[in-house]
């Protein structure tokens, strides 16, 4: 039965009072999350409006977020509360399951090397005193020292005065944007994008725009277009193993790219957060344009994701601003996960945990290009996920829903879409999040055979 509101009682214009009403039926129950809204003529046909009046409605009710539209395939009912359920942890519950959704870094045993660094910290009362204590908002300056080190080794060159330490990179993304975002301001992304980003944009009330990518990601000349048409504040993006395709992006690209941001006086935030997997990655953007990037690394795919601790490097002109908020947010980082990722790094432990999980993630990628390469796999040996576009006649609902069938989890293009970018029928493939070789070889095994076969055919009725 299609969804028709009686707009008898709201008041205002007619586009306005349609999305008061969309939000009153989200409340009641009457729309639930995920629920198809009528086509733009049907709707308008009802209530006796035009398509543009319906068309303003949708828009108004994607910028409150409660609504996704998808080109080519309708507009969806997706509260905020979905929005951050797509991006979470989904637990233990399918012990049995091969579940490739999650970028998370591949499991390895910490109690050791965590244990030895709590007893040596034990055998420093001083110190320990001192690390439960309060301390400076952007960290305790050997603590950054250390993070300098760190950095290095993507090849950005720093200095401790320019970082500010944070619980992890998706922190550091929401400090960026509470300092220099305001609610309803316009920012733009990658096309496809991390998830974290957008659930941090829904949370904030701003309007991500979708910018144009290829096989390096960001396309320069979009990007040029997006500062010309909407006037942002921000650009986000991966440069080096970007989230979901895989893409690096040239060094030309790059400091194209920078140039863009100085005319258009745009900040760049440079995800960074897989840039130590790669061993000769092209100059972090932040190194050839330091005083429009805000750069941003972290522990949680390299060493242990439990520390909570990440590194944030921005230019003298925005780093009281993100002081601010990180004060205001949490205070400050736990001064004593930040040393427990001091000492590792100081002590070169850090270095052999960043080299045992790129060789894991090796062995795994190897598996994903032997079953998956020949249907265009795109993939990198040190990569914690790989994208595969399906062939023609899969969608990548009913591959997702084919291979769950199976017990094999996967996540498709609708999880990384910025607004209404129309993307490829693809999934993403998180090596690292299945449990063992063995476990990844069965559920690939599923997935290869898949992709062999044509989908069942859907009845309607009619």
């Amino acid at each position: 039965m299609m969804w028709t509101p009686d707009l008898e009682h709201y008041k205002g214009p007619r586009y306005t009072a349609i999305a008061d009403a969309m939000a009153d039926a989200i409340k009641s129950g009457e729309l639930n999350d995920g629920d198809r809204l009528p086509t733009h003529r049907a709707l308008a046909d009802q209530l006796g409006v035009t398509v543009g009046t319906i068309t303003r409605a949708y828009t108004e009710a994607e910028r409150r977020g409660f609504v996704n539209a998808r080109v080519g395939r309708g507009t969806f009912i997706a509260t905020q509360h979905t929005q951050g359920q797509r991006f979470r942890i989904p637990g233990e519950a399918e012990p049995n399951a091969v579940d490739l959704r999650l970028n998370l870094p591949v499991a390895k045993d910490r109690a050791d090397v965590l244990s030895k660094a709590m007893a040596e910290l034990a055998a420093e009362p001083e110190q320990m005193n001192r690390l439960l204590g309060y301390q400076p908002d952007i960290g305790l300056p050997e603590h950054r020292e250390q993070a300098v080190n760190w950095l290095k080794q993507t090849g950005l060159h720093t200095s401790a005065d320019q970082i500010a330490i944070t619980n992890g990179g998706q922190h550091g993304i929401m400090l960026t944007l509470l300092a220099l975002t305001r609610p309803g301001d316009i920012i733009l992304s990658e096309a496809m994008t991390y998830p974290g980003f957008m659930a941090v944009t829904h949370q904030l009330h701003l309007r991500p725009q979708p910018v144009a990518m290829d096989e390096e990601g960001v396309i320069p000349s979009a990007f040029e277009d997006a500062c010309k048409q909407f006037s942002p504040r921000i650009l986000y993006c991966t440069p080096t193993l970007q989230n979901p395709t895989n893409a690096i992006m040239s060094e030309i690209r790059r400091e194209a790219l920078a140039d863009v941001a100085r005319r258009y006086n745009v900040w760049i935030i440079e995800d960074s957060v897989n840039s130590n997997l790669i061993s000769e990655a092209p100059t972090p953007l932040a190194e050839i344009a330091p005083d429009k990037v805000i750069h941003i690394n972290s522990a949680s795919k390299t060493l242990a994701a439990g520390l909570r601790v990440g590194w944030l490097v921005s230019p003298p002109e925005v780093r009281q601003q993100i002081a601010n908020a990180l004060r205001a947010s949490c205070w400050m980082t736990s001064p004593l996960l930040a040393e427990i990722a001091s000492r590792w790094i100081s002590s070169g432990l850090a270095q052999t945990l960043l080299e045992q999980q790129k060789e894991e993630l090796t062995q795994r990628n190897l598996l994903l290009d032997q079953y998956l390469g020949p249907y265009g796999l795109q993939s990198n040996p040190y990569s914690l996920h790989a994208w595969l576009e399906l062939p023609e006649l899969w969608r990548s609902s009913e591959f997702i829903a084919a291979a769950d069938k199976e017990n094999v989890k996967v996540i498709g293009e609708d999880s990384f879409i910025v607004a209404q970018y129309r993307a490829p029928q693809a999934i993403r493939l998180s090596s690292s999040c299945a449990w063992s070789l063995n476990h990844l070889e069965k559920g690939l095994k599923v997935l290869a055979r898949l992709l062999q076969e044509e989908p069942q055919p859907t009845l309607s009725v009619f």
